[in-house]
């Protein structure tokens, strides 16, 4: 079989598949920086279900501490928009300067799991 044809149906095959939610946007930007940050909204590509939502907030470095052990910030919740899109981590109280990372998953309407991570800087 020449190779023209198994890519032929393998791209066939990828187009059938329903989309797959994910991350096009953050705020913070991934691997940013920002001041003042009292709330990090994500942006994905297709609907999201809000109900299997989950995120965490994660504070890898404080500035002046060589040896900052990961921190969990717990003290926020996820709201969705109204488009279905986008999750807003708000925060009880802005972050303090250091460097933290996101970690979220989250199933996509096609009830699909899908995970990931970003990092930013606070000043």
């Amino acid at each position: 079989m020449p190779i023209r044809f198994f890519l032929a149906g393998a791209a066939a095959i990828l187009l059938a598949l329903p989309a797959q939610a994910q991350l096009v946007r953050s705020s913070p930007a991934a691997g940013g920086s920002a001041r003042a940050v009292s709330q990090i909204d994500l942006a994905f590509a297709t609907p999201v279900n809000p109900k299997t939502a989950g995120a965490q907030i994660i504070m890898t470095a404080m500035p002046g501490m060589t040896d900052h052990p990961p921190m969990a910030i717990k003290a926020f919740t996820i709201e969705p928009d109204a488009s279905g899109k986008a999750l807003r981590l708000k925060l009880r109280k802005p972050l303090v300067p250091g460097d933290y990372t996101v970690k979220w998953s989250v199933a996509g309407a096609d009830g699909k799991r899908l995970a990931g991570s970003m990092s930013f800087k606070v000043q």
